[in-house]
């Protein structure tokens, strides 16, 4: 066996085949700020709804900077204490700076315009406020599994999945060299230039929040880039909104008149692995 036959197996080894789901979602869209080009976004937004919520955006007071960082006590840092010795949540912050904390989700900046709530699965009940251990399972979650939907032929192999999050990584085992990764379980908030955003976890802040929890535990980041903010896809607010004087909110995403809501399909991410092999001659040497 090959090489190339034997990365393919490991990485078939890695997912799980499994159809890609074909049901419908709803999106949450922020509508209170200048809408990008969204192709999947098949309905017409309605004129009134959007000029409405940029209007009350324009009404607001300006925007308070408060640090988002929240006192904790001794049993609270106990739990942050067995967190921190995590190989997964150490080498997915490698090279940032970065400590484990309290945070209230009402003083941070949304740079995601979108959350997309899948209506096929079952509504699950977020944690009571006061109950740690469980907002800690929300917060530090074990890694998701790789659930895809695989095609093989004899010189390719793809993987189709309705996670966006799904990516190939490049790891330090030459034994396997690529692996499947679906994003980081952990909850994830940065401070940037004097403001606290949130970083990664907009499904659970959205859950929460609609659920009268406002503080949860999670891993801060010093940014000191865009870069290390993630702030620098096309598709989320560009970086003169995140400092505006009335800059888009997690809590926003739960005020009706600030939103827009419409059905779409699933987007179903591909990753492709092309199999080819060439000889040449060590040194280019005849």
């Amino acid at each position: 066996m090959g090489a190339d036959e034997k990365l393919l197996q490991l990485l078939l080894v890695q997912a799980e085949g499994r159809s890609v789901s074909k049901g419908k979602v709803r999106v949450r869209e922020l509508a209170g700020w200048s809408l990008n080009e969204e192709e999947y976004r098949l309905e017409v937004p309605d004129r009134g709804r959007l000029d409405h919520a940029r209007a009350l955006v324009s009404d607001r007071a300006p925007f308070e900077v408060k640090s988002a960082l929240c006192e904790i006590n001794d049993c609270t840092r106990d739990k942050f204490a067995a967190q921190e010795s995590r190989t997964d949540l150490n080498t997915e912050m490698l090279g940032l700076d970065w400590f484990l904390g309290v945070v209230d989700l009402r003083h941070l900046v949304a740079f995601q315009r979108r959350t997309v709530l899948d209506q096929d699965a079952p509504e699950s009940s977020a944690p009571a406020a006061d109950d740690w251990d469980a907002l800690m399972d929300l917060c530090f979650g074990s890694p998701k599994p790789v659930v895809c939907e695989i095609t093989q032929s004899e010189a390719s192999i793809v993987f189709r999945s309705s996670n966006p999050n799904l990516h190939f990584r490049v790891t330090q085992d030459n034994s396997n060299p690529i692996a499947i990764h679906t994003g980081r379980p952990f909850f994830d908030v940065a401070q940037y230039r004097g403001r606290w955003f949130l970083r990664d976890g907009y499904h659970r802040a959205f859950r929460c929040l609609k659920a009268g929890i406002s503080r949860l535990p999670a891993v801060i980041v010093r940014a000191r880039t865009l870069e290390e903010l993630e702030a620098v896809r096309p598709w989320l607010f560009p970086q003169e909104v995140h400092f505006s004087p009335s800059p888009p909110r997690v809590v926003d995403f739960l005020d009706d008149a600030l939103v827009i809501e419409y059905n779409r399909s699933p987007l179903i991410k591909t990753l492709r692995i092309t199999m080819e092999e060439t000889n040449a001659l060590q040194g280019g040497d005849l």
